[in-house]
């Protein structure tokens, strides 16, 4: 029904004529469009099996007699209806705010003639968390009115501070937290960042499995289930955690075996209660390398998530760009997107439930304000990682006005890993930008090109890469007077109100940029 009701919203908004809701009559006359489990879905013969469309993938086809449109789940025939809507009537949601939707207006909607069996790229996509997501064709924490909707899952990252608050527990059980230069921590920090358990303590194994546990008796519908450290440091340096670890291999897998060991042990034990959920696990900065243990495989209920940080970001995963002593300088906690691919090459063939984890926000850059365009890596990282057999899709992100394209095209590629990504931009300048396109497009590949140009790896934990050095070298004045040219000149040709405001949150980004940029150049 919300399926209906948004393609009767649309189309009144298109043409002014409102389509009634009925149900599927015996007989009937005109034109009809039906969606979902009705008969003439029946009648059409799709292959609505999951290898043909996956989880919410779906089956439509339309001739002179109508248009039917399914998914495989209720979830599948509403995101049939956003891309009938997109592709057969125009629409667009370009950035997450109200100013991202477009919706022409004309007196007649004709819709083609075709027949799609469409199987999204990713299983899981997870690109924002609104309502634009949910058009977007996303399906991790997105609402139909209110509410859930698609994949319940349950906690983001780290998870030992839920599981076992400090705060709750650490006056009466010291011996449960990290013990650090000789003393047992509690956390005074947000979110207890790097301080950690003492995850060979048995008492520590058994109420992190317990809080998992409970809290899948509280919803059984709970799919995916986060278990996790607290992000930063502070490992415990107990001799029986410390006897687990291979410092030996560097400091991508320095907590790699410890916490392996309590993933297993904690996946065996809710297996057996709940064998058909997944725990989630990450793949990151220290325990990003897998263990060294023989036949090692992760149980079939755990789900790794592999994080593409401390690795660059300004070149493609498959490029070979990334050159020592010329595009980054060695650190003990950054390795080039070589290594980051023979990492991802290893977890994935032990592993059915490989998940990605991109940061097409970047903290550290972004809180600089640094404009952060990721297109030039992205269209061809997203495809890389479907090719992988990488089932779920997850990107950090942040304001949309500094990087305009990144989000869109990261959603539109992890629903759709082979759409042509010139196209896309060019279609989101025609109808975001209107009569101000071509400069906008012009603005938009300068801010990539500037980033190419530079040919500098970016990312955490590289010391040349922090934005105080790179920022002002990639935006350096006669790129900044460029930009300003292009974005002036846009301006001057905005001939509506809503494109103006939309050329304006992207000045304003700009402006910040160039602001902390002349702050860094003054000292």
């Amino acid at each position: 029904m919300h399926a209906a009701g948004e393609l009767r919203k649309y189309a009144k908004q298109i043409t002014g004529v409102e389509l009634p809701i009925i149900n599927e009559p015996r007989e009937h006359t005109g034109y009809g469009i039906w969606l979902g489990q009705t008969g003439q879905a029946a009648a059409a013969g799709f292959n609505l099996t999951e290898a043909a469309l996956g989880r919410d993938g779906y089956a439509a086809a339309a001739d002179d007699r109508g248009l039917v449109a399914i998914g495989r789940r209720p979830l599948g025939t509403l995101f049939a209806v956003y891309d009938i809507i997109e592709r057969e009537f125009g629409v667009r949601w370009y950035v997450p705010d109200q100013l991202g939707e477009v919706v022409p207006r004309t007196d007649t909607l004709s819709v083609g003639t075709f027949r799609r069996e469409f199987k999204p790229s990713f299983d899981y996509r997870w690109v924002e968390s609104n309502d634009w997501s949910l058009k977007q064709r996303m399906n991790v924490q997105v609402k139909v009115e209110g509410k859930p909707v698609g994949v319940n899952w349950k906690w983001h990252f780290h998870t030992f501070v839920i599981l076992i608050p400090p705060e709750e527990y650490f006056d009466d059980h010291p011996e449960w937290f990290s013990l650090v230069d000789g003393k047992r921590q509690k956390s005074t920090r947000e979110h207890s960042h790097s301080t950690q358990l003492c995850t060979t303590n048995p008492e520590v194994v058994d109420k992190l499995t317990q809080g998992l546990l409970a809290t899948l008796d509280d919803d059984p519908s709970i799919e995916i289930i986060t278990l996790s450290p607290n992000d930063g440091g502070g490992f415990c340096e107990c001799p029986d955690c410390v006897a687990l670890d291979e410092p030996e291999r560097g400091w991508f897998a320095r907590y790699s075996k410890r916490l392996t060991v309590l993933n297993q042990e904690i996946a065996r034990r809710v297996g057996r209660r709940y064998p058909e959920v997944k725990i989630k696990i990450g793949a990151y900065a220290m325990y990003a390398l897998p263990p060294e243990i023989d036949d090692y495989r992760p149980e079939e209920n755990l789900l790794i998530q592999l994080c593409h940080i401390y690795f660059c970001h300004n070149h493609r995963i498959d490029g070979g760009q990334c050159k020592a002593d010329a595009t980054y300088e060695p650190s003990h906690n950054f390795l080039p997107n070589r290594d980051f691919r023979e990492l991802a090459k290893t977890w994935g063939p032990l592993t059915d439930n490989l998940f990605i984890y991109e940061y097409y926000s970047l903290g550290g850059w972004s809180k600089a304000d640094m404009l952060w365009p990721m297109v030039h890596t992205m269209r061809h990282d997203i495809p890389w990682y479907r090719d992988l057999g990488a089932r779920g899709f997850y990107t950090q992100v942040g304001p949309w006005a500094r990087a305009p394209l990144n989000y869109y095209i990261a959603a539109k590629l992890a629903w759709n890993a082979d759409l042509d990504v010139d196209w896309l931009i060019d279609d989101y300048c025609q109808r975001f930008f209107e009569d101000a396109a071509e400069p906008m497009r012009a603005y938009l590949l300068e801010t990539e090109a500037a980033m190419t140009r530079n040919n500098r790896c970016i990312s955490y934990g590289l010391s040349a890469g922090r934005a105080n050095k790179l920022g002002p070298e990639i935006f350096d004045k006669p790129t900044r007077h460029k930009l300003r040219s292009q974005l002036d000149a846009a301006g001057e040709r905005a001939n509506f109100k809503t494109v103006q405001e939309r050329i304006a949150a992207v000045r304003n980004a700009f402006d910040k940029c160039e602001a902390s940029i002349r702050s860094l150049e003054k000292h």
